[in-house]
């Protein structure tokens, strides 16, 4: 029954039939709450593609709580990424949710963050920088970047490392 779910969501998505999607990934939630692929699936396709803040909003929100009360690190990512991720444009995006939102996953992540081990750290700070950066405050944002680098730089070529690297040289406005 998922797959017939993935199948007919990704055939709708693929001719952009936004409406037929939605039905499609409602039902795939209902048949499988827990599917965290068909919930992100429906968050984003809400947020980003329909740009229904009035029902995405709310589900994202509910999303965020559960991520928080489960402390489900996979969740809370995803959540994180449809608030910040720099891919997405934010212009239809009400910006008072969005930001607190973004403050509320930001404490929780900054907090769990002290558990992880360095590659695990230095991923939360880079999204957490990205939260930081967009709300205006770009010393924390750098200040967050570094000390993610910190523990990484002994390694040589490294996708998270470049990311970092090219997220402060953006945001200190260098090359």
């Amino acid at each position: 029954m998922r797959n017939q779910v993935k199948a007919k969501f990704a055939a709708a998505e693929k001719i952009e039939d936004w409406k037929t999607a939605l039905a499609a990934i409602e039902e795939g939630v209902a048949l499988d709450p827990d599917n965290l692929l068909f919930r992100e699936q429906h968050v984003h396709l809400l947020l980003h593609k329909m740009h229904d803040m009035q029902t995405g909003l709310p589900v994202l929100r509910q999303f965020i709580r559960e991520g928080i009360n489960t402390n489900y690190e996979l969740m809370l990512t995803v959540a994180f990424y449809q608030l910040f991720n720099p891919a997405y444009g934010y212009s239809q995006f009400p910006s008072v949710e969005r930001f607190a939102f973004g403050k509320e996953l930001s404490e929780h992540i900054l907090a769990e963050a002290r558990l992880q081990d360095d590659y695990d750290r230095a991923h939360s700070y880079l999204m957490v920088a990205w939260y930081y950066h967009a709300s205006g405050n770009k010393d924390r944002a750098v200040e967050l970047l570094e000390l993610a680098l910190q523990p990484l730089d002994g390694l040589g070529p490294h996708r998270l490392k470049d990311d970092l690297l090219q997220t402060l040289a953006d945001y200190k406005g260098e090359k």
